[in-house]
């Protein structure tokens, strides 16, 4: 198991989870490098299979490192209703990526949102983590 990896695995309580492990790679990294998986199946005692299928469930993990900037806009019924199309046109146009993904210059990556659970503020995107309505 890759050493950093190691080391934010051991911060886990013992009431340890793949999800909960999976988050905590994510959250310290930004993404899930290729060694997260077995090093997660490992860790839990779980089989890779198993932990590959929680990874790719969850449309939140990414397996490739982001962009200096994270756009992320959320497409759920609320906020396509209430405009997040035009928002989009203007997130695609300004980053140049149609289908989400990470600009050339790794400066922005910008990702679809299933829902943000903020649907009173709609529409809504994260800039960097930060929600706006």
């Amino acid at each position: 198991m890759d050493a950093k990896l190691r080391d934010i695995l051991s911060g886990q309580r013992r009431t340890v989870t793949v999800l909960s492990s999976l988050i905590a790679i994510q959250n310290t990294l930004g993404y899930l490098p290729p060694g997260a998986i077995p090093a997660v199946a490992e860790f839990t005692g779980s089989t890779i299979n198993e932990v590959f299928g929680v990874a790719t469930f969850y449309t939140h993990f990414r397996f490739s490192p982001p962009g200096q900037h994270q756009i992320e806009l959320c497409w759920g019924p609320s906020c396509h209703i209430v405009n997040s199309p035009k928002l989009r046109q203007i997130v695609e146009d300004f980053t140049g990526l149609r289908k989400g993904g990470t600009t050339p210059d790794n400066k922005y990556t910008f990702r679809p949102l299933e829902c943000a659970g903020a649907c009173a503020l709609g529409p809504v995107g994260k800039i960097d983590g930060k929600l706006y309505g």
